[in-house]
Formats: structure tokens, C-alpha cells, sequence
């Protein structure tokens, strides 16, 4: 028996890096799942039943929004944006406003990135820096994506749904997974190179 989990260690011993970040990455997703109640399209944050929706979470998708709509003015053509609020459309004909709310905000991917990295292996004061640098990475992502789903759902509104819950969040994870990737290449196996794990 001993001699089998010996042989099981040897096969998995150049891919535990990877199954443990999936690991790490799932336990993540499904502790958000089922910490945070709802729907992401609600105004409100629950936390096991309770509102926890702070006092200055409007004034961040308020903030997000002219983020967005500051981007979006940086292409040509794209001076007809209305923006009301947190929410945002071109004139076009069939339109329908896009609302920033606190599920756009990237917290939940921001949070997934941060315990990975934190549970992860490697030097603590690298995390320091690397943590934050990551989460400055998926907000400016996180605009790019917003500004993309605006963008491109003027005159088509219904590639809404495929854009926002499709393609451009698994970039998101895409994101995490090369910032792990930088990580595991550059910075662990760098410290660690003689060391046995």
C-alpha cells in the first residue's frame, strides 16, 4: 500500500502545482457560492442571510461607471454614450442601459485571486506585492471588460447574456490562472529551486 501512494506522489509530483491551484480555485469559488446569498444582479450584498451592503458601495459602481465611460470615449465614435448614474448606453435604436452594480465591481474574482495566492506556495513578502499588483490587473481588466460589453451590444443588445456571463469572464479566470502561472515560474520555482517540495 505504502509502495502505491509512493508510485500515485511520483505520477502527480509534476502537476501538483497545478491541482493544487485548482484546488485552492474551486474552494474559493464555492466558499463565495455559498457564503454570499443571491443574485449578483441584486443592489444588495447578502452574507448568510444578512445584508452587509456597505454605505459606499454605490459611490464604487458610480465610480466604476465614469471609468468605463472615460474609456469608451477614448475610441472614436463613441462621444453618444449616455451615462446616467451607474447606468449607460449608446442612442442607438433598441438599446437597453446597462447598470453597474456590486457584482461588477470584480470583488469576487479580486477575492478568489487573493486567497489562491495567499494559500499558495512561495515567499509571504513577495505576496505583498504581488497580491495587489494581480488585483490592480483584473480592475483594469475589469473596465476593459465592462466597456467591451457596452461597446459591443450597441445595436445588437442581445449578445448581452454571451459577452457579460460568456466569453469575458472566463478571461477573468484566464487572468488568474496566468498571474498563478507568473507566479509558480517566476517567483517560486526561482526561490525554491533546490529545494525538495
Amino acid at each position: 500500500m505504502k509502495e502505491q501512494i509512493r508510485r500515485i506522489l511520483l505520477y502527480i509530483r509534476p502537476v501538483k502545482g497545478v491541482l493544487f491551484f485548482m484546488f485552492l480555485l474551486f474552494l474559493f469559488h464555492f466558499s463565495w457560492k455559498i457564503a454570499i446569498d443571491g443574485d449578483m444582479d441584486s443592489e444588495n450584498i447578502y452574507l448568510f442571510g444578512k445584508d452587509i451592503t456597505p454605505p459606499w458601495f454605490y459611490s464604487s459602481c458610480y465610480g466604476l461607471t465614469q471609468a468605463v465611460a472615460w474609456f469608451i470615449h477614448l475610441f472614436p465614435n463613441t462621444q453618444d454614450l449616455i451615462v446616467e448614474g451607474t447606468r449607460m448606453k449608446f442612442p442607438t435604436e433598441g438599446n437597453t442601459w446597462i447598470r453597474i452594480i456590486w457584482g461588477c465591481l470584480g470583488f469576487k474574482q479580486m477575492l478568489i485571486y487573493s486567497g489562491v495566492m495567499l494559500f499558495y506556495w512561495g515567499p509571504l513578502l513577495k505576496k505583498l506585492w504581488y497580491i495587489p499588483m494581480g488585483c490592480l490587473i483584473l480592475t483594469v481588466y475589469n473596465v476593459i471588460r465592462i466597456a467591451s460589453t457596452v461597446w459591443l451590444t450597441d445595436g445588437n443588445p442581445g449578445v448581452f447574456q454571451s459577452l457579460h456571463d460568456g466569453i469575458l469572464r472566463y478571461i477573468y479566470y484566464t487572468i488568474v490562472f496566468i498571474l498563478w502561472v507568473v507566479w509558480e515560474e517566476f517567483i517560486v520555482k526561482k526561490n525554491y529551486k533546490y529545494a525538495i517540495r
